[in-house]
């Protein structure tokens, strides 16, 4: 059997990304090692949004270097994953568009309203903050 290293299309992408799947967010550490954590995400308008809590070494490692790489992969069977690669942003001020980007994470990985409006009265305590992801490059491949 050959496989074919093709990549996919935006189209692809955006219905590949559409679908709600975990995605795993490398940072860098101070000595230079990856950081590797399982994240939530929400894709709009070309950039990732992810809730990640201000004590945790992904936020300290992203406050000294705001370089991020993403993966989401399709898990198997789904031989198919997308790669960003940018730089974080860090928005800690509360306001109705950071509460809105969050409750569009709570919902996408929720199966009902009650679940997600609980999970973020319980969140809303905890210092979160919010992660806005500017891709640089994007990479694919579908193995399916």
């Amino acid at each position: 059997m050959t496989y074919e290293f093709k990549t996919m299309g935006t189209g692809e992408i955006d219905e590949f990304l559409a679908v709600t799947r975990h995605a795993v967010m490398g940072t860098n550490r101070i000595d230079g090692s990856p950081q590797l954590s399982p994240v939530w995400y929400l894709r709009r308008e070309g950039k990732l949004y992810t809730s990640i809590y201000d004590k945790s070494a992904k936020c300290f490692n992203l406050k000294r270097d705001h370089r991020v790489t993403v993966c989401v992969d399709g898990i198997y069977p789904d031989a198919r994953y997308v790669v960003f690669y940018g730089t974080a942003e860090i928005v800690a001020e509360q306001s109705e568009w950071r509460d809105e980007i969050e409750s569009a994470l709570a919902y996408r990985y929720h199966e009902s309203s009650a679940e997600a409006e609980q999970y973020l009265r319980e969140t809303s305590r905890t210092g979160a903050v919010l992660l806005v992801i500017s891709p640089q490059k994007i990479l694919s491949r579908n193995y399916n």
